[in-house]
């Protein structure tokens, strides 16, 4: 099971099952908007990468210290863009995009050094980003360069994780998944609405956060 390799103790099996029921708690609230105040969704929103923050404070001993401190960053950045976003009301999405500019930055220098280049990976990845880029185009006006540039980033974290030395299944598998999430968000927002659009974005997510950390804890282990 996928959470359980978050950790093998009673303890992480616990912060694993409540990852578990907490996303599956926001995605649930999901379907209860607008009904519910914009801070108890942001709450509740932030809540899994909370507990994805303290399961990395709880391997702390088993981390490298520039492994420990770049993670904590990225999923501090990320939990900071999940408020501004959940609090967006057309002037906070700017802000969100930024702190997951810098949370992909932080995933990019965990990631490093580079084992093999993978230009295959690269060519891919870029051809996807580039579809959806121009899909988004004609409605992103003045956020054209900002998500030009978060497209970017994203592009290089996602692909980076074949490359890596620390590559592997869980790893390959986040970066995918953060692909997809920030896909659908791009086209639900700047081309078309999408039915259940934060469901299946907020699912994918979710998952592609826990993979993310799961294989860089992994891959600590296996340096180790």
């Amino acid at each position: 099971m996928l959470f359980s390799l978050l950790g093998t103790n009673h303890n992480n099996k616990n912060m694993n099952i409540l990852f578990l029921i907490f996303s599956s708690v926001y995605i649930a609230l999901l379907l209860l908007q607008p009904a519910l105040p914009q801070p108890f969704m942001a709450l509740f929103k932030t809540l899994p990468i909370g507990l994805l923050i303290v399961v990395v404070l709880k391997e702390r001993s088993q981390l490298q210290n520039r492994t420990f401190i770049t993670l904590l960053f990225a999923l501090s950045f990320s939990a900071l863009g999940d408020v501004l976003l959940a609090l967006d009301t057309g002037q906070l999405f700017i802000g969100g995009l930024a702190a997951f500019f810098v949370s992909h930055a932080f995933y990019i220098i965990t990631m490093l050094p580079i084992k093999n280049w993978r230009l295959d990976v690269v060519f891919l990845y870029l051809f996807l980003a580039i579809i959806v880029f121009c899909l988004f185009y004609p409605n992103l006006n003045d956020l054209l360069i900002p998500v030009l540039f978060y497209m970017l980033v994203l592009t290089i974290m996602a692909s980076l994780t074949w490359m890596t030395d620390k590559s592997n299944g869980f790893l390959v598998l986040g970066g995918a998944l953060f692909v997809v999430s920030d896909s659908i968000l791009g086209l639900n927002r700047f081309y078309l609405e999408i039915a259940h659009a934060d469901i299946a974005i907020m699912i994918t997510y979710y998952i592609a956060q826990l993979c993310l950390v799961t294989g860089f804890l992994q891959a600590t282990g296996k340096h180790k």
